[in-house]
């Protein structure tokens, strides 16, 4: 039986062109499916052909001089980290360099772009780690005994950055004998500085119990219960902050926290009234009161955390929405004191009777 022609098709059926039909719009023939990233250049061309602007393209061998001046080019796109790496720890760990940097002098050129050259790059956890194999750790010593805060401020910012959830660059840096230096220079530093040495530290000790360890070894137990009291809102905040990371997640913190007197620091930290650092301080106490039994600090009548914390929750100030995380954290805190009896106001005459 013959097929049906166009002469003979039946009523709507669906009907295909001839190949000798006029009409028929040629699917252009696809190229092979490209093995390589030559391969897929020329893919890409052959395929979007029919889009290009009229003319033919051709195919040619590239000659050396067009070579040249594209490799040139695509070198100028690259950056060869290890070798800026290597270049900023040269000049940041030439001791006679750096300890003619004085106290107050900016920064040379050079020493500048090494310390951003580092900090441009060390964000990555696999440049930090190639940071401390090339050298990189010699640059610390060196670094952070220079009397020229700015250069000190620096050199924190790259341990703190190869620290930051970086098992291996904590650890590298715990061998270093970094932890004892970053408690020698936060007795020592103040403001911004302080923070950033704070920051470091911070960095240095969360999610790593060795670096713990040696903090509080190293004293850093009293700097921080201290430190919870400072004038400078963002220090008492880093400090408040540690306070209560350490507290949770480290088992003898909070036993040593309250032998440095911690809790009569908060109380007088929250006594200044509601500011940027209350979040973290009240954060901090919370953390302290967690247990069996509440620390014997809470009946202090010296101390007066109560009242302290009853003057807070009576301000006008803390119902207003930018405080919720205080609001809320205080509620749990007087839940906590609700059976810790009023202190009587008592003056040193009375406390000698």
């Amino acid at each position: 039986m013959e097929a049906n022609n166009s002469g003979n098709q039946v009523a709507g059926a669906l009907t295909y062109p001839d190949r000798n039909d006029d009409n028929v719009e040629s699917v252009p023939v696809q190229p092979r499916q490209p093995s390589n990233l030559q391969g897929l250049l020329r893919f890409a061309m052959e395929a979007t052909k029919s889009e290009d602007a009229p003319g033919t393209s051709e195919f040619s061998p590239m000659d050396d001089e067009r070579r040249t001046f594209l490799e040139e080019a695509l070198k100028s796109l690259t950056v060869d980290v290890p070798k800026v790496l290597m270049d900023a720890v040269k000049v940041l760990s030439d001791a006679e360099k750096m300890n003619s940097i004085q106290l107050g002098q900016e920064l040379p050129d050079d020493v500048a772009a090494a310390f951003f050259n580092i900090q441009e790059f060390i964000c990555d956890i696999d440049v930090a780690n190639d940071f401390h194999k090339i050298g990189g750790f010699s640059i610390f010593p060196i670094c952070l005994s220079s009397e020229n805060a700015t250069v000190r401020m620096e050199a924190l910012t790259i341990l703190a950055e190869m620290c930051q959830n970086n098992p291996y660059g904590q650890a590298r840096a715990l061998d270093a004998g970094l932890m004892y230096m970053l408690v020698q220079l936060a007795n020592t530093e103040e403001g911004n500085f302080l923070v950033t040495c704070l920051y470091a530290i911070s960095c240095m000790c969360r999610g790593y119990g060795p670096a713990c360890d040696e903090l509080f070894a190293n004293g850093g137990g009293a700097l921080l219960s201290d430190l919870v009291r400072n004038p400078n809102i963002r220090v008492r905040t880093k400090a408040a902050f540690l306070v209560s990371f350490l507290a949770i997640n480290h088992p003898s913190a909070k036993e040593i926290f309250l032998e440095n007197n911690v809790i009569g620091n908060i109380a007088t930290s929250l006594d200044r009234g509601l500011d940027g650092s209350t979040s973290c301080t009240l954060h901090a106490l919370h953390a302290l009161l967690q247990g069996q039994e509440l620390p014997p600090q809470v009946n202090d009548p010296k101390i007066k955390l109560k009242k302290v914390l009853e003057k807070l929750e009576n301000t006008k100030e803390i119902k207003y929405a930018e405080y919720t995380d205080e609001r809320k954290v205080l509620k749990n805190i007087m839940k906590i004191l609700k059976n810790v009896p009023e202190v009587e106001d008592v003056n040193d005459e009375e406390a000698d009777r």
